[in-house]
């Protein structure tokens, strides 16, 4: 998985694309380079995850968005998924975490 901050963030907003797959391996990585960015980029007040290059998420993978919602939200931070693909957005619904963030597929 390869995660990449795109042009077009700002200060209180960061755009950030995802690639290849979430799963047990890759999803603390995530979090990891998610806090990172956090930290480098404290004015922060909304983040977008554009999973158009997002192939598969696993239950860990969830998990870790799962994590990172209950660390950002106290902080009034957002955090929004953009652009999934179908088959990982069904498992995003399934799992539930479509009624706890915003989630738009193409």
């Amino acid at each position: 998985m390869q995660v990449e901050v795109l042009p077009g963030s700002t200060d209180t907003q960061l755009k950030i694309a995802l690639s290849g797959e979430l799963d047990a391996i890759t999803a603390p990585k995530l979090y990891e380079n998610l806090n990172r960015l956090l930290q480098q980029h404290a004015t922060v007040r909304e983040v977008k995850i554009y999973c158009k290059g997002l192939t598969y998420i696993s239950s860990a993978g969830a998990g870790i968005l799962l994590m990172s919602i209950d660390n950002l939200t106290p902080k009034g931070i957002s955090l929004e998924l953009v652009d999934v693909q179908p088959e990982v957005y069904n498992i995003l619904d399934l799992l539930g975490l479509t009624k706890l963030m915003p989630v738009s597929h193409v």
